[in-house]
């Protein structure tokens, strides 16, 4: 298999995460925490600033050639799937990747872990069988978010966004599989607030935006469980509304712990990741980093 070189002995796997940016990725705490638990020696993992359109030349002519596999964060995910010879099925109903392995012939096999990801940190907060679920925000996190309200069982999702046009697609995806959609205009989303799950995929501007409309609204309902993508800062502004309001919150954190979990068991072929391990080294990072910048 490609990326296999002699270090002390052993035969070593490389993997890395690609996305740009991608310093500020917790994904090597996350790895390297379960090939320490593992006690895995023959593994290495590593972060490479990936641009759009660079990922398919940085993978067969740049450093790429020597990685065994990879984890794919914005903006690749479209381009990993595009690219490679084989998915699994999530990948192939999203047309999106978070994950490529390296098969024997050479070629790339992709995967979608984002779904499992979004779906276990639910779990984990108690979200089972909701009738109506809601997504705030576009895009591959928010399309995502759609597939993981359907494997929950949800029958009806409600969709807002600022720019309309960009719902097309979750709205496709979700009537392709038979859930009622309600569209939910821009300057009325706090109606979201009112489903048994509600998933913000929001980046921290428009988070913040929402969240000061939510504060000067005042009385709004609470959601059976709130799973904000967002997690540093801590508590992000949705996250803090609804937590303030005394609602179930999972954080963004949790969602790519899980997605690391799985892509841990494809990439090393290990029935199970240590998620908890994982979660509190990443969650000690994130601490270490907010201290430093203080100092």
């Amino acid at each position: 298999m490609a990326g296999m070189g002699a270090v002390e002995g052993l035969k070593v796997r490389r993997f890395a995460v690609l996305g740009a940016p991608v310093g500020h990725s917790l994904s090597p705490v996350l790895h390297r925490t379960a090939y320490e638990v593992l006690g895995i020696e023959d593994v290495r993992y590593e972060r490479h600033e990936v641009p759009a359109g660079a990922l398919e030349s940085f993978l067969s002519e740049g450093a790429g050639r020597e990685l065994a596999g990879a984890s794919v964060t914005m903006p690749g995910k479209p381009e990993a799937f595009a690219l490679a010879s084989s998915a699994d099925r999530t990948a192939q109903e999203l047309g999106i990747a978070n994950t490529l392995l390296r098969t024997d012939d050479g070629q790339w096999h992709a995967e979608n872990h984002d779904v499992h990801g979004i779906v276990a940190a639910l779990e984990d907060h108690g979200a089972a069988a909701p009738e109506v679920g809601a997504v705030l925000g576009s895009g591959a996190t928010a399309l995502s978010a759609v597939a993981a309200l359907h494997r929950l069982g949800a029958r009806q999702v409600m969709l807002c966004a600022r720019s309309p046009r960009k719902l097309d697609p979750l709205e496709q995806f979700a009537a392709e599989r038979s859930l009622e959609v309600v569209r939910i205009p821009w300057e009325r989303h706090h109606a979201l607030l009112a489903a048994d799950v509600l998933i913000s995929a929001l980046a921290v501007e428009g988070a913040r935006a929402v969240a000061a409309r939510w504060d000067e609204h005042g009385d709004l309902p609470v959601p059976g469980v709130l799973l904000d993508v967002l997690y540093d800062p801590w508590p992000a502004p949705v996250a803090r509304v609804v937590g303030s309001s005394g609602g179930e919150v999972a954080d963004g954190l949790e969602m790519l712990a899980h997605q690391a979990d799985m892509q841990v068991r494809s990439m090393l072929g290990v029935p199970d990741a240590p998620v908890v391990e994982m979660l509190a080294a990443a969650r000690a990072e994130l601490a270490r980093r907010h201290d430093d910048s203080a100092i």
